[in-house]
């Protein structure tokens, strides 16, 4: 078994590297999602990543049912990622990881 399919057993949701969370984002079905604001997202933000605004993040499940799929959220500090992945899992969502960026 690789490292990357090793990572989605870890029962800790640590945060990815950006170069853990790409290999894993082309190697694996998986979201990428920026929590940021649209205005934030407009301005800059990684390549195929879709913008689910943090206040909106409880909004998910009608966009995503399948409650194993790798998610993988970021923002600028990673505060706003770290509230949205508790809410997710909360929600039952088990694939859940936030990515530090520089953006």
């Amino acid at each position: 078994m690789k490292w990357y399919e090793k990572i989605f057993f870890r029962i800790d949701r640590s945060d990815l590297s950006y170069e853990e969370a790409m290999d894993i984002y082309k190697k694996q079905r998986a979201l990428l999602i920026d929590v940021r604001t649209p205005e934030e997202y407009k301005k800059n933000h990684l390549k195929d990543a879709v913008n689910v605004p943090f206040y909106e993040i409880e909004n998910i499940g009608n966009e995503i049912r399948d409650k194993d799929e790798i998610i993988m959220l970021y923002c600028k500090t990673g505060k706003r990622s770290n509230i949205a992945k508790e809410i997710l899992m909360q929600n039952g969502y088990r694939n859940v990881y936030t990515v530090k960026v520089k953006i």
